[in-house]
């Protein structure tokens, strides 16, 4: 799951709500807690990073 998530982060530019609807996350700041609990970084700040 954070492994699709990282790739659509980097991958393309669409919302973050709208990719963790897509990965089947429906409370949004759920899928928050649990990427930056699994990489260190929020969904935003992994996506600044890799620019």
């Amino acid at each position: 799951m954070i492994l699709e998530a990282r790739r659509q982060l980097r991958a393309t530019t669409e919302q973050i709500n709208n990719i963790a609807f897509r990965l089947g996350y429906e409370d949004v700041s759920y899928f928050i807690r649990f990427f930056k609990k699994h990489t260190g970084y929020t969904p935003d700040a992994f996506r600044q990073n890799c620019r």
